[in-house]
């Protein structure tokens, strides 16, 4: 009796430790959100109220999720998929199932991936590896140079469809996002769900949506040339093209003092792809403080560890935006007025980069324009 006894009480209360190690739940990182709580230092880095930062927009989801993620029995967060879960990923439609790690795609809201290259690696390979476009690739990764070689160990956001990954802007709304593009409509980004929109008018900033078949839009066709001004004594005037008005809102430059200009506007990037911004060399010249260059309302704000990095975007008004790429520190918050002078934050290394340098954009209607026709670099 006493041995059958023994035998029904270790069925029913199994060993006191194992149960311990079963009931507490391992902590692990995902896509460079961590589950426990963190501390905040105060500095520049943080940012302002309704502006998101991340160090990985893999991250993209509801904040409360995070704390309700919890472990999947069987299958390491930071390991390759089991074939259970490679099938369901691959039945539910997902990019390049089987071939990430769990953490990478916990949350199927998601509009994206993340990838870092390999040696060898190419724009095209990996485009085939996901089931996407060179295009897209290169849309959603600006500051890759050279498409036949990348670099090992380049982080690559890489959307679940083909199309373009936009960061929602203070006072943004589906149709002013719809207009910096080409190839989409306020009803394909409403409709595509994991964009979760309810009011398309009234966006939270901060918010990423994939712009499902959006492509950029084409630098802005020249203006015609002006009329020819009559001949004076000193010989005729000058004609030729001319950029398009600006109504003279550019009225400083972006950086104190700089080398020289490392990459124009306009050198080719890939299939249909061109630089779209200027880079300005500050080797030796860094952190330097950076202005804007017109007076205008900070719209977007961004704390990335690869492509722009920290960067800054200034409504000028009348379509103009100004962006300041791979700051090391940023001084002002999404909804900010600021003027031509106004200092945004600090020259750095952030993000994709080889040196120390600015990348600086201006665009009309979300086309790229040569910065160096309005500012004289």
């Amino acid at each position: 009796m006493l041995a059958v006894g023994a035998v029904f009480g270790a069925a029913r209360f199994p060993n006191s430790s194992e149960a311990s190690t079963l009931s507490s739940v391992p902590s692990f990182s995902l896509s460079g959100l961590a589950g426990g709580n963190q501390g905040k230092a105060v500095t520049y880095f943080r940012p302002g109220a309704g502006t998101q930062t991340l160090g990985s927009v893999a991250a993209i989801s509801v904040r409360s999720d995070v704390s309700s993620l919890r472990a999947v029995g069987g299958v390491s967060p930071t390991s390759s998929l089991s074939s259970g879960v490679t099938a369901a990923a691959a039945t539910s439609g997902e990019v390049g199932a089987g071939l990430k790690p769990l953490a990478e795609i916990i949350d199927p809201r998601s509009p994206i991936v993340e990838y870092r290259t390999q040696a060898g690696d190419t724009i095209s390979g990996v485009a085939e590896r996901f089931g996407v476009s060179i295009g897209t690739i290169l849309d959603n990764n600006k500051t890759v140079d050279n498409a036949n070689l990348l670099p090992r160990d380049l982080v690559l956001v890489i959307p679940r469809k083909d199309g373009i990954l936009h960061k929602v802007g203070y006072g943004e709304t589906v149709d002013s996002i719809v207009g910096q593009y080409d190839n989409i409509s306020s009803s394909t980004v409403v409709d595509y769900k994991p964009n979760g929109i309810s009011d398309p008018s009234n966006l939270e900033s901060g918010k990423y949506l994939l712009l499902v078949g959006a492509t950029p839009k084409p630098p802005p066709p020249p203006p015609p040339p002006p009329p020819a001004a009559p001949s004076s004594p000193s010989g005729p005037s000058a004609g030729g093209s001319a950029p398009i008005a600006s109504g003279g809102r550019f009225s400083t430059f972006p950086v104190g003092a700089w080398n020289g200009v490392s990459d124009a506007f306009g050198t080719y990037r890939g299939p249909g792809r061109i630089h779209e911004g200027i880079d300005l060399d500050l080797y030796a010249y860094g952190p330097s403080p950076l202005f804007s260059v017109c007076d205008g309302v900070v719209t977007r704000v961004e704390y990335l560890t690869y492509s722009y990095g920290y960067y800054v975007v200034v409504d000028c008004g009348e379509g103009w935006t100004t962006l300041h790429a791979h700051m090391s520190e940023i001084h002002v918050t999404p909804g900010q007025a600021v003027s031509a002078g106004t200092v945004l934050g600090l020259s750095g290394l952030t993000g994709y980069t080889t040196g120390h340098h600015l990348h600086f954009e201006i665009r009309y209607f979300g086309g790229p324009v040569d910065p160096s026709l309005y500012i004289g670099f």
